[in-house]
């Protein structure tokens, strides 16, 4: 992993990743396994580096989606996206009679659906004890600079193709802009410049709607699983 220098945005995302998911489940002299999926790898390689986990009681950092060998007097810290794949893999990591980790701690960069939340409760109950969202879901690119883990945006938005689900692509950017101002505790008043497709206007109002309901929600009780 890379090292930062920037005291800016990327300093401010590590120090909520070692307060809501590092010292969140910190146990004196005890070291844990940190498994990450590609956002999070990614997400973690532009704020850290390997040394700055170490100090942090972390033994080693591993691909979800690869092969891994168990480690089963470890327990492991998942850091990983709320979709399908990732949580299909936390549930494989404990499968009866074939546990890789002593136990799990879960925290997921963004909301997760309630039908992952349901099959974590259901598949692995007494390995999981914590659930937790953090809501970091962009990139910081520079101290002031942030990117969105979306690369297609604008060909969602802007394409001539009334296939393409442009209302998904405008929840997600949405989402990820309040996950940013989440990060900087901050609740701002929203700002547009009207353009012919109101493309701004209706991202302007999801952003509005989601800030609305993100500091409505009490985030520190916010999925937990015991």
């Amino acid at each position: 992993m890379t090292a930062s220098t920037d005291t800016g945005l990327k300093q401010t995302v590590w120090q909520r990743i070692k307060t809501e998911i590092l010292d969140d489940c910190r146990k004196p002299n005890e070291w844990k396994i940190l498994l990450l999926d590609q956002f999070t790898t990614k997400l973690l390689t532009s704020c850290c580096k390997m040394t700055d986990l170490l100090q942090e009681s972390i033994t080693v950092v591993e691909d979800i989606y690869k092969i891994r060998q168990p480690v089963p007097d470890l327990k492991a810290i998942y850091f990983i996206s709320p979709n399908q794949k990732s949580v299909d893999c936390l549930v494989n990591d404990f499968k009866p009679k074939s546990c890789k980790y002593k136990a799990a701690y879960v925290y997921f960069s963004d909301a997760c659906p309630d039908n992952l939340i349901t099959k974590l409760k259901l598949c692995a109950p007494k390995t999981i004890k914590k659930c937790k969202e953090v809501n970091i879901s962009f990139f910081p690119k520079e101290s002031q600079v942030f990117l969105l883990n979306i690369p297609d945006a604008f060909h969602m938005l802007y394409s001539p193709d009334k296939a393409v689900d442009k209302e998904s692509a405008m929840q997600a950017i949405a989402q990820q802009i309040v996950t940013l101002c989440a990060t900087l505790d901050e609740n701002p008043g929203v700002r547009y410049k009207r353009e012919p497709l109101d493309n701004a206007e209706d991202l302007a109002n999801l952003v509005e709607e989601k800030l609305v309901q993100y500091y409505k929600t009490d985030e520190k009780n916010q999925c937990k699983v015991i």
